[in-house]
C-alpha cells in the first residue's frame, strides 16, 4: 500500500525579499506605452493584466532570485509593494500563461533598446576615449531560463538557453549587435 505524500504548503514571499522596484520607476514610462497592445480581442473588456504589467512582472523576475518560476510570479503580483510599483492587480496563472502569447515579445525589446541607447558614458577623461569601444562578449549555458514558459523545451537533453550577450564595458550597458558578427 502506498501512502500518498502530505501536500506541501506554499512558501509565502516575504514583501521585503522583492528587489529592484526602484529601477521600475524609470520604465513604467516607456512600458506603459505598451498598456493597450493586445487588448483588441477582448470585446467584453474584462482584461485584468496589461502588457505593460506584463513585462514588468517578467522583468521583475530577473531581478529576484526568490522568483523561479510562473507561480512565485503570481504571488509577487499579489504583493501590495508590487501592486503599487507595477502597476498590475492578483494575477491568475492562466492570465500569465496566455500573456505569453497574446503579447508580442518584440515591442518590449524596442523599449529595452531605446533605454540602452539613453545610457551615455561615465565620465570624458582620456581613458573614458579609450574604452568608449570595448565591448565585452559572452556566450554562457543559461540553466535558469528553461523556468521562464516561453524557453521550455521538450527534449531531455535541452535544459538550457544560450545568452550572446554584448556589452559595452564603459557604458555598463548590454548592445545591440548584428547576429553573426563579433568583435574582438
Amino acid at each position: 500500500m502506498v501512502i500518498p505524500a502530505a501536500p506541501q504548503k506554499r512558501q509565502e514571499l516575504d514583501p521585503k525579499s522583492i528587489l529592484g522596484l526602484k529601477y521600475f520607476k524609470l520604465l513604467k514610462g516607456k512600458l506603459g506605452e505598451l498598456h493597450t497592445v493586445g487588448t483588441e480581442r477582448d470585446k467584453a473588456g474584462s482584461r485584468t493584466l496589461f502588457y505593460d504589467q506584463y513585462a514588468s512582472l517578467i522583468l521583475l523576475y530577473f531581478f529576484n532570485p526568490v522568483l523561479t518560476a510562473l507561480r512565485s510570479i503570481q504571488q509577487a503580483s499579489a504583493l501590495k509593494n508590487v501592486q503599487k510599483t507595477l502597476g498590475c492587480s492578483k494575477t491568475s496563472l492562466g492570465s500569465l500563461s496566455e500573456a505569453s502569447r497574446v503579447f508580442d515579445a518584440d515591442l518590449v525589446k524596442k523599449v529595452l533598446d531605446d533605454l540602452a541607447l539613453r545610457i551615455g558614458p561615465l565620465g570624458n577623461n582620456r581613458e573614458a576615449k579609450l574604452l568608449a569601444d570595448l565591448t565585452a562578449v559572452v556566450g554562457s549555458l543559461l540553466p535558469a531560463l528553461p523556468k521562464m514558459v516561453w524557453a521550455l523545451w521538450n527534449f531531455t537533453d535541452k535544459k538550457a538557453a544560450r545568452l550572446h550577450l554584448h556589452f559595452e564595458v564603459f557604458k555598463q550597458a548590454p548592445v545591440k549587435r548584428p547576429l553573426g558578427v563579433c568583435q574582438v
